[in-house]
């Protein structure tokens, strides 16, 4: 795991960052992927050929996907179609995605017919429903739905005009549990959006013992004048965290050249900082109720960390940048609990500022930079440029920020076995 201190001192790489996709009963289906962090990307405009990122240097979210047996979503341009760049991708998995413009392309019908019959699945952007994509809509196997803004009528009246084609639909930016459902007793098959981060407001419970003593070391490891030979000896009594521990520590991604024995060894070998990180993300994978644990647990981590270089790249804030990494982190804690936030925050280890960002209180001056988070997460490009200019920050800084902390999250899971 890297730790840079300040993404503005770096060129910025590439990154592949991914929006899930689930099905009809909230089960994970796959993952749309797009790039950022390359030259020509800013938030204000979605990068241009995903394919081509995908297949330059910038593998490992490509490859820790594969790796799960998700299905992956990619967009591809004419270029990308031409030079037969979905065929660096296996046809059991890959879902090459288009718009409609590009069949009235010369060749593109034979070649998009090809790829079908090779295996792959075809998915196309949007509906228009012209006639002159008659044949493209029998082709392809996924139609997007964009239903941000749609009364539950045009919604309707926008799927029934798709029925009559054999194609799964999928809903985008579903942004609650209402719209899922409703989308979802309208036939439609996929969906994407915000709602799977939000708590079921119908099951929310009260937390248990074992998740209050979770908290409670949470509250132990950001204490500024912790003494490490205690927080040692607690973590020492707890078998499961001590042994995930060591199992993690002494696995081939580290390379020790002696084996791990003891905790005290652990944070000797590792480093404090790192294994704060470490920490942090396993105790709220202990506490987690959510069915979609591991993409909320490296959602967490990934705001976490964008939040913190955002504030060490803008220092003129005046912000704490590990304030706002906790804040980050903590920030889908009442989704992953299934429990209010205004039972969470009381024994968190935050400020009481950035305890009213979590609640969501109005006027709330961190509440912002979650929100912006939420927007590059979810590619509202437009929305995330807005924001932005609100807060005066500099978008090549915030861009450098995003890429850093996708690739430093799935670093985390890769490492950490995704607990």
């Amino acid at each position: 795991m890297t730790d840079p201190q300040s993404p503005a001192s770096q060129p910025a790489t590439v990154s592949i960052a991914r929006q899930p996709i689930f099905d009809d009963n909230r089960r994970l289906w796959g993952y749309e992927l797009f790039c950022v962090g390359a030259p020509q990307f800013t938030p204000a405009e979605a990068p241009e050929d995903t394919a081509e990122c995908v297949a330059s240097s910038a593998f490992m979210g490509l490859q820790q996907v594969i790796g799960q047996g998700q299905k992956i979503v990619i967009d591809f341009d004419e270029m990308g179609i031409l030079d037969r760049m979905p065929y660096a991708l296996p046809p059991a998995l890959a879902v090459i995605q288009i718009d409609e413009p590009l069949y009235g392309r010369p060749n593109m019908p034979e070649l998009l017919t090809r790829l079908k019959s090779d295996g792959y699945r075809l998915a196309l952007r949007g509906f228009s429903g012209h006639a002159d994509f008659g044949q493209l809509y029998a082709l392809v196997d996924i139609i997007g739905v964009p239903v941000v803004g749609q009364t539950p009528q045009a919604i309707a009246d926008l799927l029934a005009t798709i029925r009559n084609v054999n194609a799964t639909l999928l809903a985008r930016r579903v942004d609650d549990a209402a719209g899922f459902d409703r989308c979802r007793q309208a036939g439609v098959g996929l969906f994407q959006g915000a709602f799977f981060k939000q708590p079921d407001t119908v099951k929310v419970r009260p937390m248990s013992s074992n998740e209050v003593s979770r908290l409670k070391l949470l509250q132990q490891i950001e204490k500024p004048d912790l003494d490490l030979d205690e927080l040692a000896e607690t973590i020492q009594s707890d078998a499961a965290t001590s042994f995930r521990l060591l199992t993690y520590l002494n696995s081939a991604s580290f390379g020790f050249a002696q084996k791990v024995k003891s905790v005290h060894h652990a944070i000797r070998m590792l480093g404090w900082s790192k294994l704060k990180n470490w920490l942090r993300v396993v105790l709220l994978n202990d506490m987690s109720q959510a069915p979609h644990t591991t993409d909320l647990l490296q959602l967490s981590a990934q705001r976490g960390k964008f939040l913190e270089l955002v504030a060490r790249s803008h220092d003129y804030w005046g912000f704490d940048p590990e304030s706002l990494h906790l804040l980050g982190l903590f920030s889908l804690l009442d989704t992953m609990l299934g429990t209010a936030m205004d039972a969470i925050v009381i024994h968190l280890p935050i400020e009481e500022k950035l305890k009213g960002a979590l609640r969501r209180d109005a006027n709330n001056e961190y509440l912002p930079l979650i929100q912006l988070a939420q927007y590059l997460e979810e590619a509202r490009w437009e929305e995330a440029q807005a924001m932005m200019r609100q807060l005066n920050l500099n978008p090549e800084k915030v861009t450098a920020a995003f890429t850093e902390a996708v690739a430093w999250a799935g670093q985390l899971a890769e490492v950490s076995g995704g607990n």
